[in-house]
């Protein structure tokens, strides 16, 4: 299991941003699925080697090229990855899931990283461009849960939703009382999806399923 990511620190604040995040895992680096989150969690990068041009020699259609003075580094893999590495791994034996952000302020903190979003939203990196959100065809599963709901980020899972096909389109959904699973996605009229965040489906006691992606 690999995990690959642009990563910026901003003095001035403090604060951290990571974004274009990569996991991947087996030999084959095809793309499974992108999931819409609310922010990045608690993956550090492991040192400050430039893993830019390994990830530029894959010739990937979702790589993201870095601007002038980014670079990408490997990061270790949190829990949140790693959950979600290992339902893949039992359906496929390899290949790569992007993950975007609403918001691309490092903090697990969910309560955290909403306070600092709303003293740092005019950094330039706090949130993704439409150039950089390369679906590429592959499934889009929107697991940012619904703190983005009633709030002036509710517009950042609008806009990574109305550029995935809608026959691409799933959301992390509820199952039974402990049970979750990706499930085809339902907009609502502002072409908003309510899901669930994977922090809570893979813990708790609740299990998460590949649902209606293995189709």
């Amino acid at each position: 299991m690999q995990c690959f990511a642009r990563w910026e620190k901003d003095d001035a604040s403090g604060v951290f941003f990571r974004d274009q995040t990569i996991l991947q895992f087996g030999n084959n680096w095809d793309l499974l699925a992108s999931f819409i989150l609310l922010n990045p969690g608690s993956a550090l990068p492991l040192n400050h080697e430039s893993k830019t041009e390994y990830l530029r020699s894959k010739k990937l259609p979702y790589f993201v090229e870095p601007k002038a003075g980014e670079s990408y580094l490997e990061f270790s893999i949190d829990r949140l990855m790693r959950d979600v590495l290992k339902l893949f791994s039992t359906h496929y034996d390899g290949g790569s899931i992007r993950l975007h952000n609403l918001f691309n302020l490092k903090n697990q903190n969910s309560g955290e990283a909403l306070t600092q979003f709303e003293k740092n939203k005019e950094h330039p990196k706090m949130f993704s461009s439409e150039s950089e959100i390369k679906f590429c065809g592959a499934p889009v599963i929107v697991a940012s849960g619904d703190n983005a709901a009633g709030t002036e980020l509710k517009i950042q899972p609008i806009k990574h939703i109305q550029l995935a096909p809608n026959e691409s389109l799933y959301a992390l959904g509820r199952k039974d009382s402990t049970k979750f699973h990706f499930k085809k996605a339902e907009a609502d009229a502002s072409d908003f999806v309510r899901s669930y965040h994977p922090s809570y489906t893979f813990k708790y006691g609740n299990s998460t399923e590949i649902g209606d992606l293995g189709e």
